[in-house]
């Protein structure tokens, strides 16, 4: 990876901490100097690529899929299908912008050691968001790093709801936990970062998250214990019980800084699903009614109180169900262009552990909304350009050593 390459590969991780860090602004200027910064480094990419001569990357069928995503909302534009033109052209920049961010990440981590760069960037990240989390969760006010003000309390770190909190923890503990099983020397690291994420998502008191979290944490015990039984790799399997045991330790100690009460309060409510079930079976109905267009992206909001089963005095910006929301707002073939990408990643995520957590976000996109939020889209978009250059990786290996 050049000098110039790498220069990209910073700016861009950069501009996703800046995604994170401003989640909770209300203002479009966040999100406006965010896409213009991405927009504006896919060019310089392409212009690099150009001047070596070279073919842009990532031409795989998924990754077509991938840049296809924004131009459903230009075709609902064109001919007509929306019901918001301006709602869906902010859509369309959004989309773009995601779709950007897998471009550079797959330009910036074609090898393992540039994907190895950037994980331990974003996990020395997410620990550092989840500290803040632990130590303003009941001083903040409502204010990130307590001196600016958002309008919302509480505060999760830099997220103003707690399920897009834990969602973004989701994606970086998987990373956490397999540095720790697989050991080496910042084994340490990984298991005091991995105790923070996890304590942080039992203190966000969100039950989604904690299921999903308590979950990727026995995935990754369990391929660990797979992986030591195999000849030469790995470790010995009361190494790998010995990390967990640590790792839990670590989680339990920040955990009873701040208390398990809020968790354990979440898991006494009679209907988890009270609300979302209404919204969600709304937006079922809405693509029922347009299975092949939609209603137009980002429109849900809009069109909702048309297809509404019950009233409530809570506004609908959401589904709760980003997938039933991406069939209400672009019909089924959007759906599919969502799906299709993410979902063929999940083999890969298995043979890489530390991509789990993008299979633990796509669950939660069951009963929530991560894909809305930049400042957990913009890390599910660079963990699925990983997983899709890791398969790549894996492919022309397995074809180097002539295997079926």
């Amino acid at each position: 990876m050049g000098p110039s390459t790498t220069a990209v590969s910073i700016l861009l991780f950069l501009l996703a901490v800046f995604a994170t860090a401003t989640v909770s602004v209300r203002q479009a200027w966040a999100v406006q100097l965010f896409q213009i910064g991405i927009f504006v480094l896919v060019a310089v990419e392409l212009g690099l690529t150009t001047f070596r001569g070279k073919r842009a990357s990532a031409s795989s069928i998924l990754s077509v899929l991938v840049y296809l995503i924004p131009i459903w909302g230009v075709i609902q534009i064109a001919f007509h299908t929306t019901t918001s033109s301006f709602d869906t052209q902010e859509a369309v920049l959004r989309w773009g912008s995601l779709a950007g961010v897998y471009y550079l990440v797959q330009a910036a981590t074609n090898s393992k050691n540039g994907r190895q760069r950037f994980l331990t960037a974003q996990l020395a990240f997410a620990t550092a968001l989840a500290i803040l989390f632990l130590l303003q969760l009941n001083s903040s006010d409502g204010r990130i790093l307590w001196l600016f003000p958002t309008g919302y309390l509480p505060i999760y770190a830099t997220f103003q709801n707690k399920n897009n909190y834990v969602q973004f923890v989701e994606i970086a503990l998987p990373i956490a936990l397999w540095g720790a099983i697989r050991g080496g020397r910042r084994s340490w690291w990984h298991v005091v970062a991995a105790g923070i994420l996890y304590a942080s998502a039992i203190g966000a008191a969100s039950r989604a998250g904690f299921v999903l979290c308590t979950g990727e944490l026995i995935a990754i015990t369990i391929l660990g214990l797979f992986r030591a039984r195999q000849s030469g790799a790995g470790l010995p399997s009361r190494m790998v019980a010995s990390v967990l045991v640590m790792v839990l330790t670590v989680a339990g100690a920040f955990t009873f800084a701040v208390g398990w009460d809020r968790a354990l309060a979440r898991f006494k409510d009679e209907d988890p699903l009270f609300i979302r079930r209404e919204y969600m079976l709304g937006a079922v109905n809405m693509a029922r009614h347009r299975p092949l267009t939609g209603y137009g992206l980002d429109t849900f909001e809009q069109v909702y109180q048309e297809f509404a089963t019950k009233d409530f005095e809570l506004y609908a910006n959401h589904a709760h169900n980003d997938w039933a929301e991406f069939a209400a707002d672009g019909g089924v073939p959007f759906l599919l262009l969502v799906a299709i990408p993410f979902c063929a990643a999940i083999p890969t995520a298995v043979r890489h552990p530390r991509g789990l957590g993008l299979v633990a976000t796509l669950l939660s996109a069951c009963v929530d909304f991560p894909f809305p939020r930049l400042g957990v889209s913009v890390w599910m978009f660079a963990m699925l350009a990983m997983l899709h250059a890791a398969r790549r990786s894996d492919q022309a290996t397995i074809g180097q050593l002539g295997d079926p």
